[in-house]
């Protein structure tokens, strides 16, 4: 890919950043969900370093 896509990539990867906090930051203020939701995101964690570690060499 060339220096465009590079960038489109970059700025697409750091609005994902952001979007992922955002709900995170929200999700600690909802109480009756916070503790289902960060159990939900640490499996979720897991799961995709597992992931990395299983199939990137």
């Amino acid at each position: 890919s060339g220096k465009g896509w590079s960038w489109i990539i970059d700025i697409s990867a750091v609005f994902l950043i952001i979007v992922s906090l955002s709900g995170l930051i929200l999700l600690l203020f909802i109480k009756k969900k916070r503790i289902a939701g960060l159990i939900t995101a640490v499996i979720g964690l897991i799961i995709c370093y597992l992931i990395y570690v299983i199939f990137v060499p």
